[in-house]
């Protein structure tokens, strides 16, 4: 259970019996998760929440061994066939699938940070209220050889104009799927789609459009972390750009440009370059990438290219 601090993880005492009514669906998109998916599913089902849930595992042909993971949990697994994931119909089947009134959506190597997540994630869906979602918090790990100089997530990773309007034109929010729950009567009404990245944004928007109201929870948070290298940096931004893309969102050449100026970002860049914290090219060339590779993927992609 290396990268996550200790404790996270222990005890299974959650969940729900066969046949019981299931008050909370919690909902994950999996394939080859590995030893983080198993750190995951055990401290989502410690949840220390008075209402019976499920947890579901839409799975993309994952290989046995992982499998055989999931199955030493008490977890429903619905396999999917090999190359039709989706972000916004896979998620759209779990949803379908599960029982709950309202539905939770986690990826695969986000880790609940205490055994409160659960019952802070769904407390404001459980009773009537004018929330028709919730944002849970997105934590970094703590060990730095686990994390990316820049983060995965947050404002020092998404610090280009494309993120930070969509935030502010979205009362500070820029809901993600890593850690999210929606009452289950407005995803009936207003479900994901087809979406091959970015379904989180597509779904704001088309909320947004309809006055639904997301709460900002930061406190129902999760450990999710990724590293880079420098191709697999470019695949994901240039995706990024795709997706935007998608949703009528055009980067432009001055914003690139502008983008590539950052201040903010170059100060961060020197101060890793003073303490050592830049260690891999892909962390050195980040300022620049990021832009680049955006500009990129909005302009020429014609697919996802994780």
């Amino acid at each position: 259970m290396t990268g996550f601090p200790e404790g996270v993880a222990a005890g299974v005492t959650g969940g729900s019996s066969p046949g019981e009514e299931v008050a909370v669906s919690v909902i994950l998109p999996t394939r080859n998760g590995g030893e983080r998916l198993g750190v995951a599913l055990a401290a989502i089902l410690a949840q220390q929440i008075d209402v019976p849930f499920e947890v579901l595992c839409v799975d993309s042909s994952s290989d046995e061994e992982n499998l055989e993971r999931m199955r030493s949990f008490p977890v429903r697994i619905e396999p999917i066939p090999p190359g039709s994931f989706n972000h916004g119909l896979t998620r759209d089947l779990g949803a379908r699938l599960g029982r709950g009134r309202v539905l939770v959506f986690l990826n695969q190597d986000a880790v609940p940070v205490d055994r409160l997540w659960l019952h802070r994630m769904t407390e404001p869906l459980l009773r009537p209220g004018r929330f028709a979602a919730v944002q849970g918090g997105i934590r970094e790990l703590p060990q730095r050889d686990e994390v990316f100089y820049w983060h995965s997530c947050g404002p020092r990773f998404y610090f280009t104009s494309e993120s930070e309007g969509w935030i502010a034109g979205h009362g500070g929010i820029g809901f993600s799927t890593v850690n999210a729950a929606l009452r289950r009567e407005v995803w009936e009404s207003l479900p994901f789609g087809w979406a091959p990245i970015l379904e989180d944004k597509k779904w704001q928007a088309e909320a947004a459009a309809r006055g639904l109201e997301i709460a900002d929870l930061p406190e129902a948070a999760v450990w999710h972390s990724h590293t880079y290298d420098l191709s697999s940096l470019w695949r994901r931004v240039a995706s990024e750009g795709y997706g935007w893309r998608l949703l009528g969102v055009r980067y432009t050449p001055k914003q690139m440009w502008r983008d590539l100026r950052h201040a903010a970002t170059w100060r961060r860049w020197f101060h890793g370059v003073r303490g050592g914290g830049l260690t891999s090219n892909a962390e050195r060339l980040f300022p620049c990438v990021r832009p680049l590779a955006l500009y990129w993927g909005n302009r020429w992609s014609r697919d996802v290219a994780l």
